[in-house]
């Protein structure tokens, strides 16, 4: 990826982001050029709240350009998951649980439709969870 990187998911439990070494390429890329970004859509974010430390602190670090959101109870049932990389690359799971799929590499006719379909989810979806706390 070299500008943006879009994930929908059900939690990122199964695709292990909070490992040292993914955190640190998210880290990487988000820290390269101030224009690059991250955006999540995810069904339930408590693995990602509870979970996951990395996240939150890069959540934390890069609110600028890392944004999560949650898909509002009526689109649960969705059973897909992807990752896109700049409107031309990306990985699709047909159902979440099943880990056979499809890659795209330079191919931004064929990430087209995936990728509307995650602008499509982005505006649906609720703000996610934030990596500060407020305290009254």
């Amino acid at each position: 990826a070299k500008r943006e990187i879009c994930i929908f998911d059900a939690d990122l439990k199964s695709l292990e982001f909070d490992n040292r070494a993914r955190a640190e390429a998210i880290a990487g890329f988000l820290a390269a050029e101030r224009d690059r970004s991250v955006r999540m859509v995810l069904h339930d974010l408590d693995y990602l709240i509870r979970y996951s430390p990395r996240m939150m602190g890069l959540l934390k670090r890069y609110s600028h350009s890392f944004t999560v959101r949650q898909t509002p109870e009526s689109l649960r049932n969705l059973a897909d998951a992807f990752v896109l990389a700049d409107k031309a690359n990306g990985v699709i799971r047909f159902h979440a649980d099943h880990f056979r799929g499809k890659k795209f590499s330079e191919h931004p006719v064929a990430v087209h439709d995936w990728q509307q379909r995650f602008e499509d989810l982005w505006l649906e979806s609720i703000p996610g969870t934030s990596a500060t706390h407020l305290g009254l």
